[in-house]
């Protein structure tokens, strides 16, 4: 029985690391898929903080790879979103204009326990995701969109440019130029 125990604890310890690893690259696909309207009413790291309690809920159904996770993470990012749009405009319908809270539109209703970094470790990490992100909403739209196409989303190429409406070499060029634009913003 005590042995079940500390498997469990070190589940959970594993689970919070391996979400740990995916904040940054989280951080910036919820900022890209909110859009500036959402973000106007939910900040980004709340929705961060709602993509992981609902990943939470099931972490058996979590992939084992790293790129994988955070395609399963992506795909709840989405759907976390799509639930905030559906909030803000159902009280719009209503005619009730309140702010949204997560406990408005979260299912998984559990928050996390896992061991974290310390506090110096986690403000240095937090400050560096703000700052990346302040520089990543400084971009273009069109730079935006490509960072986050092949970035976030983890779309190749060829179906960069199917969606951009471009060609293949063109969304090559934009990709490198964007993130040339960021590395310079991200410096300032």
């Amino acid at each position: 029985m005590l042995h079940s125990v500390k498997d469990s604890q070190d589940d959970s310890d594993d689970h919070g690391s391996r979400l740990a690893r995916c904040e940054g690259r989280l951080h910036l696909l919820c900022a890209h898929l909110a859009g500036s309207a959402v973000r106007s009413r939910v900040e980004v790291e709340d929705l961060v903080q709602e993509v992981y309690l609902r990943a939470l809920a099931d972490p058996c159904a979590w992939p084992k790879d790293a790129n994988a996770l955070f395609r399963y993470l992506s795909v709840i990012a989405r759907h976390v979103v799509i639930d905030v749009v559906r909030a803000a405009r159902a009280a719009k319908r209503d005619g009730r204009e309140e702010a949204l809270d997560r406990s408005s539109w979260t299912r998984a209703g559990r928050t996390p326990v896992a061991a974290t970094p310390g506090p110096r470790t986690r403000a240095a990490g937090s400050e560096q995701s703000r700052e990346m992100a302040r520089a990543f909403l400084a971009l273009s739209p069109e730079h935006r969109r490509v960072i986050g196409l092949r970035q976030f989303e983890g779309l190749s190429a060829r179906e960069t440019a199917a969606r951009m409406g471009r060609g293949e070499t063109a969304v090559h060029s934009l990709y490198r130029r964007a993130l040339a634009a960021w590395a310079v913003r991200n410096q300032v």
